[in-house]
């Protein structure tokens, strides 16, 4: 892979170094309500998913729908890394409805990915009605 295809997955790389300087850290937060945490895990892996489809839809000559499954499949393992990561760290819990709710968010950030990028191709100043 060329550099100028490495760009593209450098948001999804400090993306998740983020993720991973954050959940070595026990903020004991309490959250308000019950399942918040899982609304938290949703967001946040909804801009991974992001992330990530910015790199395999911008370096990959596949079907859409090839490229959106590689996603989900880079994306739900670093759920499930994260996850486990975190059960070493003191004062932090695994559970794997956190990894469900990284799952969903990972999809949810391909859809939101595809949904702007259908809209940026049919915009006025791209020369489409």
């Amino acid at each position: 892979m060329t550099m100028k295809k490495v760009r593209y997955f450098v948001p999804a790389i400090l993306y998740y170094l983020l993720i991973f300087i954050l959940s070595s850290q026990n903020f004991n937060i309490a959250l308000p309500g019950h399942g918040f945490d899982k609304v938290a895990h949703f967001i946040e892996f909804s801009f991974l998913g992001f992330f990530l489809s910015l790199g395999y839809f911008n370096t990959l000559s596949l079907p859409s729908g090839v490229k959106a499954f590689l996603v989900f499949l880079t994306g739900l393992p670093l759920g499930i890394l994260d996850e486990l990561h975190q059960h070493f760290v003191p004062g932090r819990t695994s559970a794997f409805t956190d990894v469900m709710a990284d799952g969903a968010g990972i999809i949810a950030g391909i859809l939101a990915y595809l949904y702007l990028g259908k809209r940026k191709k049919r915009s006025p100043e791209n020369g489409a009605a």
